[in-house]
């Protein structure tokens, strides 16, 4: 999957947003709308950057919760489906405020650590590089690219959101 397309769509939705601030992206603190743009774009960048280091054939799981209780519902690890769920994140997809709709699935993704050489590869740890959030009875996921802690609610086209969903199957 190509990352930078997914990373490319969300600097381009967000680059055409009005500078009024519309959907809270640039909250209540910003000194100036140009201001909080750049800011957005700088993390917008950063993000890119991040997903691009993502290596899809080296995630070790995907953990789907309930969202509601955090209970555990599902445990992923086999890599070619859980990049096939994320997949359809190089459709085009919109930036849109959060749904009021009840969050549904909370989807952890997470990879091993880079082992350097003279490490043992058994003390590698596992770190968080991606949270998804699905909603009931909408299209909007929430994506969270957690190292950098920068959140966006994507519009996802047909098929997306169900895509994650199915990692609960």
């Amino acid at each position: 999957m190509n990352v930078r397309i997914i990373a490319a769509g969300a600097l381009a939705a967000t680059l055409t947003l009005p500078l009024s601030g519309c959907f809270g992206i640039f909250g209540d603190t910003a000194d100036s709308p140009v201001d909080s743009l750049t800011n957005l774009v700088e993390n917008a960048v950063e993000a890119a950057d991040q997903l691009q280091d993502v290596e899809w054939g080296k995630l070790s799981r995907a953990v789907v919760r309930d969202a509601a209780t955090g209970d555990v519902v599902a445990e992923v690890t086999d890599q070619p489906t859980i990049e096939a769920a994320f997949a359809s994140f190089s459709s085009e997809n919109g930036l849109t405020s959060k749904p009021e709709n009840a969050e549904e699935y909370l989807i952890e993704v997470w990879q091993p650590t880079t082992v350097k050489l003279g490490e043992d590869a058994a003390d590698a740890e596992e770190i968080q590089i991606l949270e998804a959030i699905t909603y009931r009875d909408s299209n909007v996921v929430t994506l969270t690219v957690t190292p950098l802690d920068l959140t966006l609610h994507l519009d996802t086209s047909a098929g997306t959101a169900d895509a994650l969903r199915a990692l609960a199957e």
